[in-house]
């Protein structure tokens, strides 16, 4: 360990520097802040003629009181300045120039409503300061009005700027359902060949599960996505397609309402269509997502998914966990000649259904082990009727690195597209997730899921650096 001098809030300090953070002692408080590599977002050179050195950027936490003596911890931006550091620390973090992602015209989405809705606290602690730091205060800002605003600006910004040729990078704040509007109305209303400009889109995630921030790496360290908002490149982000059978309804309102998934179907496609990105399912998981997206179980976070799997499995009525019936048809195509093979399912009864672009659906919720990120590929994993200590003891394992893929009633392979036939009366049990989003399809309804082959949208990681 080395010590450097430095200062903190004008107070001068010794930093004590090792290869995993660095430390000092606080005169005021008489106590040790220690300061861990993981949560530094970046070192900006100081270019002050009488006390040249560097700005260390990192993310600090706070605990504050909420209403009834409840406490909250806070995440805001902080800084130390150092005269010195040694190569090794600047060679990881030193901020030397401005990625061309963020010489775009920048856009900065805050989604209001996201998981416990702490978007705006994060970008009034954490992303408006990082940006003024590194000089990027030219941006438009947008704080969501409800639940089609980031619809409403796909369409009317984005898009056609995208059509222009101009260079957008979009900072969103956000959760997977976020992203999946900013897909849909791309995929939805693009017609031509290519963009002249595609968009690049830095996740800073304020969501409950946030599954594509997991499976790109943005919780590998502490910095909730700060860090590869300048260290990131931006890459091509895959997508799938879901089309579904002509009556097929998003459902809205917490259950109470459905709307239609295409308002404006275009001439010749009777099918709706959504786009999605992480996730499509049917069974247990749609569930879940389904029965937990309310503003009762919104407020326990990423712990409202296991609220909502324990009544799905142990119904209170005592009935047990439903079995769903369908017809399941598989699709692989040979990558030399180009040839396709269809495989049903020989079981008719299902629990689980879910085919999927990302590895996880959650912090250390490991669906898909051998998914990479971006790469394209879509799994299915999939189990038939278990028992609730079974299907249990199968999600507890996917916590487990994914091991549940091991398990003998697990299927899981990779496809290239895959038919749901729904054999259901009842429309709980026909009930489709994409990406959040909530389809109820129509009695004896089918939906079908595909690679898409085109890409209208970058996805900004520096997954591949580490």
């Amino acid at each position: 360990m080395s010590s450097i001098p430095g200062s903190v809030e004008g107070e001068d300090v010794e930093l004590d520097m090792s290869t995993d953070g660095f430390q000092w002692q606080d005169h005021k408080t008489q106590s040790t802040v220690a300061v861990k590599d993981s949560q530094i977002v970046s070192i900006l050179p100081d270019q002050n003629k009488d006390k040249p050195g560097y700005t260390i950027l990192f993310v600090n936490r706070r605990i504050e009181n909420g209403e009834s003596d409840s406490q909250k911890e806070i995440s805001y931006l902080s800084s130390v300045f150092a005269q010195n550091l040694p190569e090794e620390i600047l060679s990881r973090h030193l901020y030397s120039h401005s990625p061309a992602h963020l010489d775009a015209s920048l856009h900065v989405i805050v989604s209001t409503a996201s998981g416990t809705g702490k978007g705006k606290a994060v970008f009034e602690e954490l992303l408006r300061p990082f940006l003024a730091h590194i000089k990027k205060t030219d941006y438009q800002l947008h704080e969501t009005q409800s639940d089609q605003h980031i619809i409403d600006l796909a369409r009317s910004v984005f898009l056609p700027k995208a059509k222009e040729g101009v260079s957008q990078t979009i900072l969103l704040l956000s959760g997977d359902g976020g992203l999946l509007d900013i897909v849909q109305v791309f995929f939805d209303e693009f017609e031509d060949e290519r963009l002249l400009a595609i968009p690049n889109i830095c996740l800073v995630p304020t969501g409950t599960g946030n599954a594509m921030a997991n499976s790109i790496g943005l919780f590998s360290d502490s910095t909730l996505g700060l860090k590869n908002i300048i260290q990131g490149k931006p890459l091509h982000l895959p997508t799938f397609k879901a089309t579904f059978s002509p009556r097929a309804e998003y459902i809205t309102d917490e259950g109470r309402k459905h709307s239609p998934i295409n308002p404006a179907i275009k001439p010749g496609a009777s099918h709706p269509q959504i786009h999605g990105a992480v996730v499509a399912s049917w069974g247990v998981h749609a569930a879940i997502v389904a029965d937990s997206d309310t503003a009762e179980y919104r407020k326990y976070g990423v712990d409202r998914f296991k609220m909502a799997a324990k009544e799905c499995l142990y119904p209170s009525d005592g009935s047990g966990p439903h079995v769903y019936r369908g017809t399941i048809d598989l699709t692989y195509t040979n990558g030399l000649d180009g040839n396709e093979r269809i495989h049903t399912l020989d079981d008719t009864e299902h629990m689980y259904v879910l085919a999927t672009m990302v590895s996880e659906l959650e912090q250390g919720f490991t669906i898909s082990p051998s998914s990479k990120p971006l790469d394209g590929r879509l799994r299915l994993v999939h189990f038939g009727p278990q028992s609730p200590e079974n299907a249990m003891n199968l999600m507890t394992l996917a916590y487990q690195n994914g091991k549940h893929v091991n398990e003998d009633p697990v299927k899981y392979e990779e496809f290239d597209k895959m038919k749901i036939t729904f054999n259901e009366e009842l429309e709980k049990w026909r009930r489709v997730c994409i990406d959040g989003k909530i389809v109820a399809v129509e009695k004896d309804g089918w939906v079908e899921i595909r690679r898409e082959d085109r890409f209208l949208l970058n996805l900004v990681t520096n997954v591949f650096n580490k």
